[in-house]
């Protein structure tokens, strides 16, 4: 009895002493939201006006009483730099920052309720985003109206900055129209009248804006640039922006409160029901030692067959359900899902393990709320759900099924007051008539699963038998690959790449090769097999090898500069050890990293979160000599940044650009667009799948640098490539290489 009563005593009292505490909570949010409201005349004074008048004496003691002793000199350096930061738009950051930092210590995110959890960083991040990038715009543009002469750079920077506002007022916008315009507490209706000002001033001020950048992109002089109109909006959008800034405080001030009056409600009814706890734990002690003990054997026997972390049943209990499964009936058909999270571990790393799990718990939340009554739900790995349901009536519906729950997963969800967006892909796997469910077939759906992440993200595949055919393929192209791996026969040959303008070889692609036997094996034919065996780090530490050692056979062999092009993975270029070990191989060579020209494909830069560590991994290489190389330039969406953040050496147009461009005016448009643009930055441009003399005729006249296709060569053995350059070297002056030459490389 006594050691029942004591679970129930501590019960009793941590749950008064948490309610307690979440009162204490909501205060110390009610602190800092008074805080930030006292921030708002301040704010709009600043950003109308461009100064301040009188400042709330007491506000910097409210500050260090709410900081304490750990951050009050934080929050008032933070105050200091607002108030006398004679710079607007400077100053207005720090008030953003101020605004983070009062609701990071108020805890404001975790106070509020689930109905107005959406308006902190509508406060402290969208609309103070929208009030500075709006006035740098406009900034931007009455400066840009005073140049006498507008160039390039000044065109991109009008166009950057008003991505930067659109994508901060449209965010702003459509959370208004999705949550504060569906908002029916106490307060809703000024707050919605507000949102309806802030639209019409947005859509006003982005109506001028674009006005702007269409007169920027045509523009030749300042006068020609339309300055005039979006600096008369703006003081409407600034004052909009206000007004809502202060109608979402006023309505979490009454969330707030709301909330508080409910906890002492709560502490009031802990009290009292953990008084009758106690009283009953006499009552019930020896019932609850008998539950107790049946509860225990219970629990451990779920532990063993369910997942801790989402409350699912796991792999286990799925082998347990296919073991007791009935007879099929002859026509009925079953269906699997299995769903896999993408690029997860990118959250765990920005946002925590916590948040993580979060969101894992959500997700399986979100397949409960989709999945029908008599489907067997499931977390089979770590991001890995599978769905079955035992009768499939219509197999249609089973796909559309399938991509609801894609695009269910992909919304947008909130996380650490960050936007979080998670990509799935889908297996789907559909019985034959009368088929049992085997753990081989929950092998299919795998397959499946792997065919729609070769698709892309947030895509689904069915499975069909030709995939478990090029699953078994492939694990015999696995076996023979690691042993043709260990006997080098896993080479590099080479495109020669030659100056446009003498016809001179200046460099050459290493493109591995697999010689097999007489057989001269493409990549095509056995890279996809390598990546699934995970080969690949192995093959390009081959094919590195192979062509450093030929870049150090042709040093000093060659009359001009010679660039010995790698491919790089984006696994090399997320790693600073690997580039160190990279510049260190070069170096022990002998080799200066001038020679090696290193090209990165513009999709490892897709993803902002991995980017940042391949882009400063990037500028290192550059920083160290290597040539850097931004290859298949035009087909990624990141062309421009790329060119802008890299220090790039040489474009290489990729040959969906060149094929047929001396006939195609619309081709030609956009193939003389990409040179340009590369031209005036000083940047090399290469072309790459040159096939006919008309093709290179016309990258001639349009400032091509370098060219590289079957006009010149195919890719060739380094013992070809050597010949091709020492034959040009007893050249009395250099050419495109014969027809005769051409036609000995094809042949091979």
């Amino acid at each position: 009895m006594v050691f029942l009563l004591a679970p129930c005593l501590l019960f009793a009292s941590l749950w008064f002493k948490n309610k307690f505490e979440n009162v204490e909570a909501i205060d110390q949010s009610l602190r800092g939201l008074h805080l930030i409201q006292a921030l708002g005349p301040l704010v709009q004074e600043k950003s109308v006006t461009g100064s301040l008048g009188k400042v709330p004496p007491n506000l910097r003691q409210e500050l260090i009483d709410f900081g304490g002793e750990n951050l009050a000199d934080p929050l008032t350096s933070q105050l200091d730099i607002f108030l006398n930061e004679p710079d607007v738009k400077t100053s207005l950051g720090y008030a953003q920052e101020l605004s983070v930092s009062i609701s990071r210590v108020a805890m404001l995110d975790m106070s509020v309720s689930y109905e107005a959890s959406t308006l902190p960083n509508l406060v402290n991040n969208l609309l103070f985003s929208v009030i500075i990038e709006s006035s740098k715009m406009t900034d931007d543009a009455r400066r840009l109206f005073t140049r006498k002469k507008v160039n390039v750079w000044e065109k991109m920077l009008i166009t950057v900055q008003g991505g930067k506002f659109k994508a901060a007022a449209d965010t702003a916008s459509q959370i208004t129209a999705n949550f504060i315009d569906k908002l029916e507490g106490p307060g809703s209706a000024a707050l919605q009248s507000k949102t309806q000002l802030f639209r019409q001033a947005n859509f006003a001020f982005q109506s001028e804006g674009s006005k702007l950048l269409r007169s920027t992109i045509l523009a030749k002089t300042g006068k020609d640039v339309a300055a005039g109109p979006i600096a008369e909006v703006h003081p409407e959008l600034m004052l909009a922006t206000l007004a809502l800034w202060q109608s979402s405080l006023d309505y979490l001030n009454g969330d707030l409160v709301k909330r508080r009056t409910e906890m002492q409600l709560d502490v009031l009814l802990a009290g009292l029901i953990g008084a009758l706890v106690i009283v009953a734990a006499f009552a019930i002690s020896v019932a609850l030692t008998r539950a107790l003990a049946e509860r225990t054997q219970q629990e451990i026997e779920s532990l063993g067959y369910h997942d801790p972390l989402t409350g699912l049943p796991n792999r286990r209990a799925l082998l347990k359900r296919i073991k007791t499964l009935p007879e099929p009936a002859p026509n009925a058909r079953y269906g699997l899902l299995l769903l896999d999270l993408r690029q997860f571990k990118k959250v765990n790393d920005r946002f925590s393990d916590q948040c993580g799990d979060s969101i894992l718990r959500s997700v399986a939340g979100q397949l409960g709320e989709i999945a029908d009554p008599e489907d067997f739900l499931s977390r089979t790995g770590g991001t890995e759900f599978l769905l079955f349901r035992p009768e499939l009536t219509d197999a249609g519906k089973f796909k559309e099924f399938a991509e609801e729950l894609i695009q269910e997963i992909r919304k947008e969800r909130f996380v650490a007051d960050q936007k979080v967006k998670i990509e799935a892909n889908v297996g789907l796997l559909i019985s034959r008539r009368g088929d049992c469910l085997t753990s081989h077939t929950l092998t299919d759906a795998a397959l499946a699963l792997r065919s729609a992440k070769q698709k892309g993200y947030s895509t689904f595949d069915l499975f069909t038998p030709e995939m478990r055919a090029a699953f078994e393929e492939h694990g015999e192209i696995a076996k023979e690959l690691l042993k043709a791996i260990e006997e080098g026969v896993i080479l590099p040959w080479y495109q020669p790449q030659i100056d446009i303008h003498t016809g001179e070889i200046v460099g050459a692609e290493a493109l591995v090769r697999w010689i097999d036997h007489d057989e001269v094996r493409y990549p095509g034919s056995f890279l996809p097999a390598a990546v699934e065996a995970g080969y690949m780090e192995l093959i390009e530490t081959t094919v590195r090898t192979n062509a450093l050692r030929l870049a150090d056979n042709l040093s000093g062999r060659t009359q001009r500069n010679f660039h010995l092009g790698l491919n790089v993975s984006a696994s090399l270029l997320a790693s600073a050890e690997a580039v160190d070990a990279l510049y260190k191989q070069v170096r022990d060579m002998g080799l200066e990293p001038a020679t090696v020209s290193l090209e990165i494909l513009e999709a490892v830069m897709i993803d902002e979160i991995t980017a940042a560590p391949i882009k400063e991994n990037i500028a290192r290489l550059s920083d160290l000599g290597f040539h850097i190389e931004l290859d298949d330039f035009g087909t990624g969406h990141s062309s421009i940044s790329s060119l802008r953040d890299l220090k790039v050496d040489r474009v290489k147009i990729d040959r969906s650009f060149i094929s047929g461009v001396d006939h195609k005016p619309a081709l030609q448009k956009f193939t003389s667009a990409l040179i340009n643009l590369a031209k005036s930055l000083d940047i090399s441009v290469l072309a790459e799948g040159v096939e006919t003399e008309a093709e290179r005729q016309w990258l001639l006249e349009n400032g091509c640098d370098v060219i590289q296709g079957f006009l010149i060569s195919k890719a060739v053995p380094e013992d070809e490539l050597a010949t091709l350059i020492l034959k040009q070297n007893f050249s009395v002056k250099a050419q495109l290489p014969d027809q005769k030459s051409i036609r000995s490389v094809r042949s091979r």
